[in-house]
Formats: structure tokens, sequence, C-alpha cells
């Protein structure tokens, strides 16, 4: 692929240099794009196009770690807006992320799942007991942590800031403004970013350096520490439920449960793979594939991301009748999430936002996924027979269209 062939693809990230300003109602949905040729790789994915879903998810992974001022430089995602500069108030926000500090902070997932108070700290304690029957890695030392950041691109920056939606009561009145219906809906070009990062001190021997010798791994010195880049969360609203896709590096260090169907599932990725089926931990890793490579190298990518790879790609409660798993094998683990209750879509399902104003330095009532008794896997008014009133929020409550982003912000 030739380098002008990408660079001229419509870049999702880049054009609210020419919008114009939201109005509050969001925009429609744009009308369906023909199927993608290898070099199209920016053509909207349909929802029963599982290559063209995990292509589409490429595109969105290399448009955010070209390197935006040269080789040395930041990645591209790195220079849109962290949730905690749309707000610095929101919840579990550090003090002092200002100026050429990176906001770097714990896991409000975590915290969700343990019932804590979310922590204003700027790392979570990793997983160092497993659970369930599910070990930990061997490899991690007593004092492992792992850090977040949550980005977000301008034209989701730039619909939260118009419509006031930094404030849970600025999203209620968004909400119950004429014609929105009790819900927010997010621009179709609105994509978020969760990034999650670690230590070498995480580890015990052998770990990691930056930057890393085997090649291996993404790595940063971000606020003067070393910090690998383990796990990427990439949701896109291309398609209304969202596109919903997670990466790791391949790696025995950082990710050694990568593709567990024990854990979360195994990895499935029929675009940026040469394998047209899924394969599990323990088995041979299928190489990029060669439009993946191309891709990759045209936009001048960092070589360490020759060994990332697409876990899977989620747009969809259930198939077949069937719920449709989807976790990070870093990500979730480390955030407390059992293990066969790893689902992206169905978490974010539930972000609803009630009304009530919660008790100080606590997110939203609603907030962490689905309440005791409601299915993490499979969003339960898709399952064969739900109940008469299978959505659990109370009356009145506002869509906050799967952003749990939305869900951390202060309540006025």
């Amino acid at each position: 692929m030739k380098r002008h062939v990408l660079v001229a693809v419509l870049s999702l990230f880049a054009i609210t240099a020419c919008r114009e300003k939201q109005t509050q109602k969001a925009p429609e949905q744009p009308a369906a794009q023909p199927a993608a040729s290898a070099q199209d790789l920016s053509a909207r994915p349909t929802a029963d196009d599982t290559a063209g879903q995990a292509r589409f998810a490429w595109y969105l992974f290399i448009q955010a770690m070209t390197p935006a001022s040269g080789p040395g430089g930041p990645l591209a995602f790195e220079n849109w807006t962290e949730q905690c500069d749309l707000n610095p108030n929101m919840i579990g926000c550090p003090s002092g992320a200002q100026g050429n500090v990176r906001a770097l902070h714990g896991s409000p997932l975590l915290a969700a799942n343990t019932n804590t108070a979310v922590p204003g700290i700027e790392c979570s304690p990793m997983n160092t007991a497993g659970f369930q029957g599910y070990p930990p890695p061997s490899n991690l030392s007593r004092s492992a942590q792992f850090c977040e950041e949550v980005f977000v691109n301008n034209p989701e920056m730039s619909f939260v800031k118009t419509n006031g939606l930094t404030t849970l009561k600025g999203q209620q009145t968004y909400g119950n403004a004429p014609g929105n219906g009790g819900a927010i809906t997010f621009p179709w070009d609105a994509v978020e970013i969760k990034a999650d990062w670690v230590s070498p001190s995480s580890y015990t021997t052998p770990n990691f350096q930056c930057p890393d010798p085997t090649g291996k791994l993404y790595t940063e010195t971000i606020n003067g520490t070393c910090y690998a880049l383990v796990g990427i969360h990439i949701s896109s609203k291309v398609l209304p439920n969202w596109l919903w896709a997670t990466f790791e590096p391949n790696s025995s260090i950082t990710n050694p449960n990568r593709c567990d169907p024990a854990l979360y599932d195994t990895c499935f990725d029929p675009w940026g793979t040469t394998s047209s089926s899924p394969y599990a931990k323990g088995q041979p890793v299928p190489p990029q594939s060669a439009q993946l490579q191309q891709a990759m190298s045209a936009a001048g990518l960092n070589a360490a991301f020759s060994n990332y790879y697409l876990t899977g790609v989620q747009t969809e409660f259930v198939s077949n009748g069937q719920p449709v798993p989807l976790g990070n094998s870093f990500v979730e683990f480390n955030a407390g999430v059992s293990p066969g209750q790893a689902s992206c879509i169905t978490c974010h399902r539930y972000a609803y936002f009630d009304g009530k104003q919660p008790p100080a330095g606590q997110p939203e009532d609603n907030f962490g996924g689905p309440p005791n008794g409601w299915s993490s896997v499979g969003y339960a008014c898709n399952q064969p027979n739900p109940t008469a009133n299978c959505t659990p929020v109370v009356a009145g409550s506002t869509s906050q269209d799967f952003s749990w982003m939305l869900g951390l912000m202060p309540y006025q």
C-alpha cells in the first residue's frame, strides 16, 4: 500500500478541524458505504461482516498509533483529550495532572467490581491473587500496579463540551430536551480509547526496559517512569451500538493469558492475521496479514506494533442465541472481571443516570455494569425470553449511550 493512499483516507480523528459546531441533537448516521477494498480501510463496516469489522478496528488502531511528530514523537491518540481534561472534578482523576503531566489514574471498573470508592490515585493494584480458581500470572511482584488513561477524539470532545455533558445534571438536561427522548446519542465519528500501562517494577525477572530490547512491547517514559502499553480498548460510534475492539501484545511477560478461553475467550481476527478461525493460548500465533503489515508500514508505526494483535470485535450482544464475549486478558483480569463474564458491549449498555445525586466522591448509582442478578455477557433485554421490564434502571433515567465516562462526571 502506498503511503499516500492511507493518508488520503478520511480520518475519523481529524475531521473536526473544518466541522460546524455541534447542534444539541446528534447528527444522523451517514449513508452506507460500499464494501471496502484492501486499500479502503476506513469504509464503514456492517453488523454482519466480521472481516470488515476487524479491518475497521485496525483502521482505528493504525490512526491512533501513528506517530504524531516523527518516529520518536507521541502517538496520535496521546494528543487527544484525556477524560480528566474534560472535567478535572471527574471521579477518580488525580490531582496535579496538568501541563506536561499525564493524567494516569486508577481503574474505575476495578473500583466498581470491588465495591470501593474510585481511587483518585495514579495507579491501581494488579490482581495478584486470582479468583474463581483462575490463577494470576506467576511473574507479578507483590506491589504490582497498572495505570489507565481514557482519551476521546475531537468529535466526541466537541460533542461533550458543546452540549454540557461534563456534569450529570447537564446530561439529564440534555436528555430531557425536546427531540432527545431522554437519551444522549454521540455523533457517529466519536471514538474512545482506553489505554492501560504497566511498569517493569510490577514484574519479577524477566521484565522489560524502556525501550524494550526485544522489540515486542511499545514502551514510553511517562511522568518520569517507564511503562509498556499492555491493553488497548477502542470503541467507535460507527455503528448504533458502537463497535468494540480490544488489542494486546503477544508478550509472555505482560500478557501471558492472552486468548485463554478459560479466562474470557479465544482470539479471532479474520482480517489482520492469516487465520480465518479463532485461536487459543498455547496454539501457534498466526502471523499478521500482508495487508495489515502494509498499512502499518505506510503509516510509519513503531516496529513493536508488529507484535500487537486484535483479540476480537463486538457489535452485538448475542449471536445465534448465544452471548458474545469479549475481554482483554490484562485489562479485565486486573479490573476484577470474573472468568467468563467479560463483554464490553453488555457492560456499557447499562450506562444510565437515574437522576439521583450520588454521595460525594462516588459515581452515579448505576455505574460499573449490571446490578446483581442481571446478565454480564449478553444484554438481558436481548435474551430469548426477557422479562417485561428488562432495563434495570428506574423510570426517567437518562441513557448515556454506552459511555461509563459520562457516569464518572460530577453531579454539577
